[in-house]
């Protein structure tokens, strides 16, 4: 192990230095290689290089640790039609490949992709349409909620698909009044192997998996500046989760329907303080099983908050806080609330504008109300970022996780420490 760490950590500083030695070369404009324009479409290349240490790479309870250095490229290209890199009118499309290599457990060595598509259109005074579709091509270890209470095969890399896709559509019909309409998606897709195995009290082994599962939500509201500089919204939302199974011997889960009504208010809350607050009700139905006739039901309040406070004019701190309901990939008929607050603080530092620090701490709680099981994870984040340019950064990154269930044996804590170059606008 200290063999490796001494090789790789002197690659990693050599290569960060190399890279931003030539990159910093004004033979060129940096805009004729990173930012090449073809007609009115805008080519932007970018990647980064991160060297990270993992003291938990399996998530595996504290006395099975197994820690490892993870060598991590990942390049990629942005596409975007509109007048210029500033222009509100946009139509963006990037692709990003992260490969990942760790140097005592090759076993999960991976590659994983990334194809984010965005567009943005609004005539002043009018409408407005902004929308976003993603897909990521995962092949990792499972962490978190997607393990089970029975997960015994700690290095085995699962292939697993992400899709989100979010459209809004605003009507203008007055300075102080509006109409919209907004469409979701977003699904999770898991290889059609065993994810882990059941064992029973004779030792057998039973493979089992989690299930797809996907969410399509449609809602319409409307908005009303009700203060010079407050808006107010408020609406409805109507959806379903649709659920398949990837193991014949998995047992037949159902859908359901959920919907519910919200109030929002967004703009400035005083002189520092901006964001939007967001709060409404949500009930989900399940359907009835094939041997039974009635449904289950699961409502909850919900809410959303995201509140930023400008201290000085180089420090900010920005407040989330989410509350929403969720059905379980490892058993889709367990509805569950998710209470998430996170807390960010960024700091300038200096008068160059070009160092920066960062610090997050975030907080989940995930409550199976019905199944007597609560899930809670920790995360927190310590960085500096500093800019040589427009173009090029480099960061340090400590992260701590910690998950914790009050159901198997699942809980794990994780620290990390990483340095990474990256160059790209």
């Amino acid at each position: 192990m200290f063999r490796f760490e001494k090789r790789y950590s002197s690659f990693t500083v050599l290569a960060t230095v190399g890279l931003a030695h030539v990159l910093s070369t004004k033979a060129v404009e940096p805009e004729d290689i990173l930012a090449p324009t073809i007609g009115p479409v805008v080519i932007l290349p970018h990647a980064s290089l991160a060297e990270t240490y993992n003291d938990n790479v399996f998530y595996l309870t504290d006395e099975n640790k197994v820690d490892d250095f993870v060598t991590s490229i990942s390049p990629g290209v942005s596409l975007q039609y509109g007048q210029n890199l500033l222009d509100s009118n946009f139509i963006g499309l990037d692709y990003t490949l992260t490969q990942n290599w760790y140097a005592e457990n090759s076993e999960i060595n991976s590659d994983n992709h990334a194809v984010t598509f965005a567009i943005n259109y609004q005539k002043q005074g009018k409408f407005k349409l902004s929308g976003t579709d993603s897909i990521r091509l995962d092949n990792t270890i499972l962490s978190g909620r997607e393990r089970s209470t029975s997960f015994i095969e700690g290095k085995r890399l699962v292939e697993r698909s992400y899709f989100n896709d979010q459209y809004r559509f605003d009507y203008i019909f007055s300075p102080k009044a509006s109409l919209y309409t907004s469409l979701s998606y977003d699904a999770v897709d898991y290889d059609e192997k065993p994810h882990y195995y059941y064992t029973d009290v004779f030792g057998g082994r039973t493979p089992y998996a989690l299930y797809d599962i996907s969410n399509l939500q449609g809602a319409l509201g409307f908005g009303w500046q009700a203060f010079p500089k407050v808006k107010l919204y408020g609406g409805g939302f109507y959806g379903r989760t649709s659920v398949e199974r990837n193991l014949s011997n998995m047992g037949v889960r159902p859908d359901s329907d959920f919907g519910g009504g919200f109030i929002e208010a967004d703009g400035d809350f005083g002189e520092k303080l901006t964001g939007r607050i967001r709060g409404g009700y949500q009930t989900r139905e399940f359907d009835g099983y094939a041997n039974k006739k009635n449904t289950e039901s699961h409502s909850l309040p919900v809410f959303q908050a995201e509140l930023e406070y400008q201290f000085t004019p180089k420090r900010k701190g920005t407040l989330t806080y989410t509350r929403e309901g969720r059905v379980s990939v490892q058993s889709p008929d367990w509805a569950y609330s998710a209470d998430l607050i996170s807390l960010n603080m960024t700091q300038e530092i200096g008068t160059l504008d070009n160092l920066f620090a960062d610090a997050q701490l975030t907080y989940e709680l995930d409550d199976y109300d019905t199944r007597d099981r609560q899930d809670q994870r920790i995360s927190a984040n310590a960085g500096l970022t500093y800019h040589f340019n427009s173009w090029s950064k480099f960061q340090a990154n400590y992260n701590f996780s910690l998950y914790d269930s009050n159901q198997g044996n699942i809980d794990y804590t994780v620290n990390r420490v990483m340095l990474s170059l990256s160059v790209g606008y």
